[in-house]
């Protein structure tokens, strides 16, 4: 499958006072991959945003969690688009701790192309599908 790696660290800000993380730190992750991913294939989000118009709102993120992480572990956050759509973009997520690849969590992510102004759906654009290509999952 391809995709797109980033590697992290369980930053004690993400922790409970247990030391394990919560559950609202992966979204900080999934963002982080996301905007990186993006970057990646030539379309900062800034970029896509301003010049390009294109607007992608969250519309469903579904999470699931395997294994609690600790204060300070090492991750590797893996994203791919797990599905391209006429007008949305579902991105997949997997967190694993750096080197024993012990799985923590999966999440995936449905974002909509729309116009700034109206907030209504279009399509997404070719240039944008053609530049994201590498990192979509394959049937």
């Amino acid at each position: 499958m391809p995709h797109y790696s980033i590697s992290d660290r369980v930053r004690w800000s993400d922790c409970d006072p247990l030391g394990i993380i919560h559950y609202s730190a992966y979204l900080r992750m999934f963002e982080v991959a996301e905007h990186e991913m993006f970057r990646e294939c030539g379309l900062p989000y800034e970029a896509l945003r301003s010049s390009g118009g294109v607007w992608l709102p969250r519309k469903a993120l579904q999470v699931e969690f395997h294994s609690p992480a600790q204060m300070d572990e090492p991750v590797e956050i893996e994203a791919s688009f797990a599905r391209v759509g006429e007008t949305s973009l579902t991105m997949r997520f997997e967190v694993y701790r750096a080197g024993d690849r012990a799985h923590r969590a999966s999440a995936t992510l449905t974002v909509v192309c729309v116009q700034k102004d109206t907030m209504a759906k279009y399509p997404i654009p070719a240039d944008v599908r053609e530049k994201i290509a590498r990192f979509v999952e394959s049937d």
